[in-house]
């Protein structure tokens, strides 16, 4: 974490953070899904309330926007999607889940997170509200974000779900002009449904009225579903895979280039900072959903907008090198599907022969889905849990990959276990670190030095 500096000095700087820490607090005491893991408590979500209070307070949501939900790639497009708008010349706010090393990156404007003092002050500000006392953490964050884009004048906003979709706080928004539905899999089967249908029909949800949608290329099954919902809800589909036509140029492990054919014009030569066939499908789908947004308001989006917002988004802990020699790379993939195109990615790319896997998951997952896939990466594993009181049993998962194929042991921590990977790897070998945000954010601030939450004693 670089801490902020202003011309008030450090000693206002440390007073700043230390109004964070303590509105953090606050706001982890209110608990939820998020917190807990236990899905009794998302089974009795609802946003009337929020929608209640949004109304009362003369709605600080209402503003342009572009709705993104999904299993696998929301996140990296809600911040394509962004990156290009404010390219284009949109005054942004930018609302993301999990964070990966402090809350306050949830709540970004104009593509830089919220200031220690204005998250402590938007904290004060919900929380104070006796409407905000039963709350989860997610809400109030949420809400939070909706009052800081209205504190800044945003004229647009990009909205990414954070479980589901059509209970989600974000969900409440006034409205969209653009929903944005990106591949789906299987995953928080007890709270969305156990096939692909029913969640896909959670994630759909987002489309309530009459906007433009976008599907990046997902299964049959769950593209059947949002026709479905596109069609009850008066609003156009948009198929990434029949409007679009992408060709990548060149990979390493820095990036790629594409051109990218989509029904308004041809972009040739696009540079994208993140590595992986799928995070093409994601700028193919963000560049799709902007020219939408912005023709939704008769403009047409300046061609520029996409080569700048491409080139410029940054995304940690997405097929992200952290070191050299030994290579180490880390990625949040946490589901089956997520771990297949981390394998593929893997696959593309001239990585060295020798290759150790380090992986923590949180409970709940997929474990033998994803070790079906990640061992394919290397047939040496270590196991280690994530610093969550929901991480799975490292021995659990340590028996998945051993059933898959690979030689696996458990390390006590993340920065454990990345040592001993490291080892055995050796200088010329790669470590891959996988399993989800909080494995990743561990690994960065192991070996980069980075300051989060953790170390504020929160989290």
């Amino acid at each position: 974490m670089s801490t902020e500096h202003s011309a008030e000095g450090a000693e206002s700087t440390d007073s700043a953070i230390q109004a964070y820490a303590g509105a953090v607090r606050r706001l982890l005491a209110h608990g939820g899904f998020e917190r807990s893991g236990d899905p009794a408590e998302a089974r009795r979500w609802d946003i009337a309330h929020i929608t209640a209070y949004l109304d009362a307070h003369g709605r600080p949501d209402a503003r342009r926007t572009v709705h993104v939900a999904g299993t696998k790639g929301k996140g990296s497009t809600a911040t394509m999607t962004e990156s290009i708008l404010r390219a284009a010349g949109a005054h942004t706010l930018l609302l993301i889940s999990p964070d990966l090393h402090q809350a306050r990156e949830r709540i970004a404007i104009d593509g830089a997170p919220v200031g220690y003092a204005q998250f402590a002050a938007l904290a004060e500000r919900v929380l104070a509200d006796p409407a905000s006392e039963r709350w989860s953490y997610f809400e109030l964050l949420t809400v939070m974000g909706w009052h800081a884009g209205a504190d800044a004048g945003c004229d647009w906003q990009v909205l990414e779900v954070g479980l589901g979709g059509r209970l989600d706080t974000t969900n409440a928004v006034a409205a969209k002009q653009v929903a944005v539905i990106t591949p789906i899999d299987l995953e928080h089967t007890a709270i969305l449904g156990e096939t692909i249908a029913l969640i896909a029909a959670e994630k759909a949800g987002i489309i309530t009225t009459p906007c433009e949608v976008v599907a990046a290329p997902m299964r049959e099954s769950a593209l059947d579903v949002v026709r479905a919902r596109t069609v009850a809800a008066g609003a156009t589909l948009h198929q990434v895979a029949e409007e679009c036509t992408l060709r990548v140029s060149g990979q390493t492990l820095d990036g790629q280039k594409l051109d990218l054919r989509t029904p308004l014009r041809t972009y040739r030569g696009l540079s994208l900072p993140l590595a992986g066939p799928h995070q093409a499908q994601n700028a193919a789908a963000a560049t799709r959903a902007a020219e939408l947004a912005f023709a939704a308001t008769a403009q047409e989006l300046p061609e520029r907008a996409v080569h700048e917002g491409l080139a410029r988004t940054r995304l940690h802990a997405r097929f992200e090198v952290l070191k050299r020699r030994p290579l180490v790379v880390i990625d949040a993939a946490h589901t089956a599907l997520a771990a297949k195109r981390f394998r593929q990615t893997v696959e593309a790319l001239p990585l060295p022969a020798q290759c150790v896997l380090v992986v923590g998951l949180l409970a709940g997952k997929d474990t033998r889905g994803i070790a079906a896939e990640l061992s394919a990466c290397s047939d040496t594993v270590i196991v280690a849990p994530p610093a969550s009181p929901r991480a799975a049993d490292p021995r659990e998962v340590a028996r998945a990959f051993s059933e898959a194929g690979a030689i696996a042991q458990t390390a006590l921590t993340i920065a454990q276990a990345i040592e001993v990977a490291s080892a055995i790897a050796g200088e010329r070998g790669a470590v891959l670190v996988v399993g989800g945000l909080y494995a990743a954010a561990e690994a960065r601030e192991h070996l980069l030095a980075v300051t989060g939450d953790r170390a504020l004693g929160l989290r």
